[in-house]
């Protein structure tokens, strides 16, 4: 649990660091919904990524400026526990960090889709999460 809270709050802190506007959000009024970004409304024309094509960098690289080209202005790409926490406890964000970066470059927001226990609708039993987190029955099962 103090695994999880820490990530939390390095994550807030950075992502609060980074902000220069507010955050995104839904605006109420005149009987419709906006999503702000940057202050202004913002429409998504977005593309949705392949399950497999973020798990390397190497084979994103060519598909940020695909996704430009297509005149999208933002990008869903899943990232799976597996590669973010390959053992309990040891933490690889290059993946992420790539993505993001990836993003950026080509002027694109990102939607983040995490994949714990369950992908595409299949259970943990199909799709299974890193042995570490599911397997130990000494504590309780993270997801």
């Amino acid at each position: 649990m103090k695994e999880l809270s820490f990530l939390f709050f390095l994550f807030a802190s950075c992502f609060a660091q980074a902000q220069t506007s507010p955050s995104p959000h839904l605006k109420k009024g005149n009987n419709i919904t906006q999503l702000i970004v940057n202050g202004k409304p913002f429409l998504v024309l977005g593309g949705e990524l392949h399950n497999s094509s973020t798990s390397g960098a190497a084979y994103m690289q060519p598909i940020w400026e695909q996704m430009k080209k297509k005149h999208l202005n933002t990008v869903i790409a899943p990232v799976y526990w597996e590669l973010l926490e390959p053992e309990e406890g040891h933490f690889n964000f290059t993946l992420v960090d790539s993505m993001l970066a990836g993003a950026r470059k080509q002027n694109l927001h990102l939607v983040i889709l995490w994949f714990a226990s369950w992908k595409n609708g299949y259970s943990y039993l199909k799709s299974p999460p890193p042995e570490n987190n599911c397997f130990n029955a000494s504590r309780p099962l993270r997801i």
